[in-house]
């Protein structure tokens, strides 16, 4: 709703100065000098992974929603066909990891054949 604007809003613009702030922060080569690696290091992995877990929320429900809407459509009872979506989604997920799994043990198998 509407009531929720300013919130967002302020959400954006704190967001967009901490950016700056950060971007600004190299203009200073002493407070360059404070920033170890491993500083540097925990960071870039803090964000990844709060990236990468937004992108798979997203992902995750957007793939429920098209399961439940095309794949389980002969389940009436809308709790129970959701169910389906969610099991189907989460087993889609592991599937995707174990061909990634595979898919690097034969990368990795081909390239010490060659390498």
């Amino acid at each position: 709703g509407s009531e929720n604007v300013g919130v967002a809003f302020g959400a954006v613009i704190a967001a967009g100065a901490s950016t700056a702030v950060g971007a600004a922060i190299v203009f200073f080569p002493r407070l360059v000098k404070l920033a170890s690696r491993r500083v540097l290091a925990s960071s870039l992995g803090i964000s990844a992974g709060v990236m990468t877990y937004v992108s798979f929320v997203e992902i995750f429900q957007k793939a429920q929603f098209s399961f439940a809407d095309h794949l389980v459509t002969d389940i009436e009872d809308e709790d129970k066909r959701f169910g389906m979506a969610n099991l189907y989604a989460t087993l889609s997920f592991f599937l995707g990891i174990l061909t990634m799994v595979v898919i690097d043990k034969v990368i990795n198998l081909i390239s010490s054949k060659h390498g």
